[in-house]
């Protein structure tokens, strides 16, 4: 089904029952595979590249995150990923979070 645009608002109900259900599994998919991959992306391109600037973690994360428009719901679980994935992927060990600096491994 094609949902076209009719010149109409939707109802509280359609939005409630369609609208949110759609953006709710957008954000939890971005949050769950491509911030974490993103997000340990921009993190070691800025430190290779020497364009990081001094900041806490959660600076450099939210930094790395707006360009998504949402919140993350879970920050925690994130956070814990990009570590892990600075380490396997980009070879980096998070060696202080604030300010955030990173050993070469």
């Amino acid at each position: 089904m094609l949902r076209k645009c009719t010149g109409e608002d939707i109802s509280d109900e359609e939005c409630e029952k369609i609208i949110d259900p759609f953006y709710d599994n957008y954000h939890t998919f971005v949050e769950e595979y491509v911030m974490p991959e993103v997000i340990p992306y921009y993190l070691a391109n800025s430190f290779y590249r020497n364009a990081m600037w001094e900041a806490i973690f959660l600076q450099h994360f939210n930094s790395a995150s707006d360009i998504f428009n949402l919140v993350s719901k879970n920050y925690k679980k994130t956070k814990a990923e990009v570590i892990k994935l600075l380490r396997l992927k980009y070879a980096l060990e998070v060696i202080s979070e604030d300010p955030l600096d990173f050993k070469r491994i």
